[in-house]
């Protein structure tokens, strides 16, 4: 992430129109530091509260009266929630709000706790492998690999794919349609991206709706033959619901994973010394995974709706009914918790980052996320002496979802 010194000289909405625009997510460090310099909780006219401290993001993300939805019932953007988008994103845990959201939560929990997912390793490494064989003699002969492309993005897919049901012939198609439909979550969607949108969200939709249909007549060991049997047992989860929890889950389950990758990989080439002591002592890999998501977290802000007042730790509140945007990439570098924050320590001891949320929508996710990045990081590592950029990173253009399009290496 690049950084640079801050100026204390610019109004909130100055500093965050340089954030939403495709120029200013060059140099988000700098950003961030500014907001920071004026405070921890801001009044924006162009994006209600935000939330940038640790300590008040913490607060929110936690707080019951901190939701996804308006506390009257109505839409919280009427321009864009009528679009298929929308309305397919609005019916899964991302989205919802209690009692519908631990329902929706429960029926999936299982699969993805720690001792779930620790059961999983055997089967990513051998997908792991897998990938990783799959351009081992490119990279011996000093071609250039992009990292995101031959095993960022397809190992998670794998991943997810294999525990859903998706068979792994049809998994690659998805990234498009993946990466288009996310783009409906970012602060400033255009409607000419609502459009693709919702043709990737019909797309996706018609997909799992056929894939839940053959699992009914012939039941697998996966999760959606589990979800199929608890919809049809137990009556918990509407068609609709079912489905559109399979979409998220197959989203959900790659492309933070993805981006965790590319970005934790980029922030290590940046910082040589940093990786140079991780190869010396593999062990520290846990701590520089955690220290990955702080410094270049894959998601970097997430949006709620105040249902009550909220109280905050340095004792103001946030009043009832109020749009909040919480900046976990913001939250992430606070000078107040972290030493030098906008710098990549791998042996950090400070406090977990915000990267996967907090409360009853902390990712479901994180757990499977941390493995797979420990796994990809430490076989790299082990495989390759030298891995170096061979050409200039392409980021995403999305901010919410925050990641890499191409990271061209070479590995010898």
């Amino acid at each position: 992430m690049l950084t640079g010194n801050a100026h204390v000289s610019r109004t909130v909405d100055e500093i965050l129109t340089d954030i939403l625009s495709p120029a200013g997510r060059d140099h988000l460090g700098a950003l961030y530091a500014e907001l920071h310099a004026l405070g921890e909780v801001h009044r924006s006219r162009l994006l209600g509260r935000v939330v940038t401290s640790y300590r008040a993001a913490n607060a929110v993300l936690r707080s019951s009266d901190a939701g996804r939805n308006r506390p009257d019932g109505r839409p919280m953007f009427p321009d864009i929630d009528e679009h298929p988008s929308r309305q397919l994103i609005g019916r899964t845990m991302l989205l919802v709000d209690p009692p519908h959201h631990g329902r929706l939560r429960r029926l999936v929990s299982k699969a993805f706790t720690p001792r779930a997912v620790a059961g999983l390793e055997p089967a990513i490494a051998e997908l792991l492998t897998l990938h990783l064989d799959s351009f081992a003699t490119r990279a011996a002969d000093g071609e250039v690999v992009d990292l995101m492309t031959e095993l960022a993005f397809r190992l998670p897919v794998a991943v997810i794919g294999r525990m859903l049901g998706v068979p792994a012939a049809e998994q690659p198609g998805f990234q498009d349609a993946v990466r288009a439909l996310n783009a409906v979550i970012e602060p400033n969607v255009h409607q000419d991206v609502l459009a693709v949108a919702d043709t990737a969200a019909d797309d996706l939709e018609a997909y799992f709706i056929d894939l839940v249909r053959e699992r009914r007549a012939r039941p697998g060991d996966d999760l959606t033959s589990a979800l199929i049997a608890a919809r049809d047992d137990d009556d918990r989860l509407s068609e609709d619901e079912l489905v559109s929890t399979l979409v998220q889950l197959f989203t959900a389950g790659f492309e933070t994973t993805t981006n965790l990758i590319g970005n934790g990989m980029l922030a290590l080439l940046e910082n040589p010394d940093e990786l140079a002591k991780l190869r010396a002592d593999p062990s520290m890999m846990d701590s520089a995974v955690e220290e990955m998501l702080r410094y270049d977290s894959p998601v970097q802000l997430s949006g709620r709706m105040s249902s009550a007042d909220i109280p905050l730790p340095d004792d103001s509140t946030i009043p009832v009914n109020r749009f909040l945007l919480v900046l976990l990439g913001a939250a992430n570098q606070d000078p107040r918790v972290f030493t030098d924050p906008q710098r990549l320590i791998l042996t950090r001891r400070e406090v977990a980052p915000l990267s996967f949320g907090g409360g009853i929508h902390y990712c479901l996710g994180a757990p499977l996320a941390r493995l797979e990045a420990r796994m990809v990081f430490t076989e790299l590592l082990g495989r390759y002496e030298t891995i170096e950029l061979a050409g200039t990173p392409e980021r995403q253009a999305f901010l919410t979802i925050w990641g890499l399009n191409r990271l061209p290496l070479r590995m010898r």
